[in-house]
């Protein structure tokens, strides 16, 4: 028997970290940017230690799958810190180009432990919520 794959986003859960996209997220940039504590506390409990100890080193990456639940599509990513300490998923525009996300629509990033990869899923389009 296959794994099962862990349902759709779920607010309930709590392990999730939504982003409202700006400009920066939508515009020409290869990268999307996501606050340092969410991913230390959202992400790292999830990840080995030396995986996230890894990734707090100076000019490292992580190659994270981000799945995008709507299209069912996979894309490979590289995960960096910045020199804010934030950390941008590089590889983003790929994404950007065929779903052609908008300043201000939300998006949602889980992990999912079953398949070791980012989930994520269009939460609210600019002023419009899903959520009912």
């Amino acid at each position: 028997m296959g794994r099962k794959n862990d349902v759709s986003y779920s607010q309930a859960e709590g392990w999730h970290i939504t982003i409202t996209l700006t400009e920066s997220d939508t515009c020409s940039s290869d990268t999307i940017t996501i606050p340092k504590e969410l991913v230390e506390a959202k992400l790292f409990p999830w990840w080995s230690a030396k995986r996230s100890a890894g990734l707090l080193e100076p000019n490292s990456f992580e190659m994270v799958q981000l799945y995008e639940y709507e299209s069912e599509i996979t894309t490979a990513v590289a995960m960096k810190r910045d020199e804010n300490g934030n950390f941008k998923l590089h590889g983003w525009s790929c994404i950007q180009r065929k779903r052609n996300f908008r300043t201000g629509d939300v998006i949602v990033f889980w992990w999912d432990k079953n398949y070791g990869r980012l989930n994520f899923e269009l939460l609210m389009i600019a002023n419009q919520s899903f959520l009912n």
